[in-house]
């Protein structure tokens, strides 16, 4: 892995996984999930935190391997990957922490 790639990857990871739960939104918006009920919840809001969750793991796992596996062999480049790696992690839990209490499609 290019350190490059090292650098970039936790926030385009965080900027795909911020696009796609945008657009999960306003797909079940339009196919009516709201109005569908699965247990306590709505099929919409058990859809989007699902996806939450999913990118919570995704940015968790890149931290992870950005911490040993790819890590880089220059100090800088490390320093930088994994302080974007955890900003990826508390980017993906602030801005997508409104699922738990906005309403949705309203």
């Amino acid at each position: 892995m290019t350190d490059v790639a090292r650098i970039m990857a936790p926030m385009l990871v965080w900027l795909a996984v911020f696009s796609g739960v945008y657009g999960l939104h306003g797909i079940g918006c339009g196919l009516g999930w709201p109005d569908v009920e699965v247990g306590d919840w709505t099929l919409h809001r058990t859809a989007l935190l699902a996806a939450w969750a999913a990118a919570a793991i995704l940015q968790a796992l890149l931290l992870g391997a950005l911490a040993r596996p790819l890590r880089s062999p220059r100090p800088f480049v490390q320093s930088v990957s994994l302080t974007l790696a955890i900003s990826g992690l508390v980017a993906t839990g602030w801005t997508l922490s409104p699922l738990l209490f906005a309403t949705s499609c309203a």
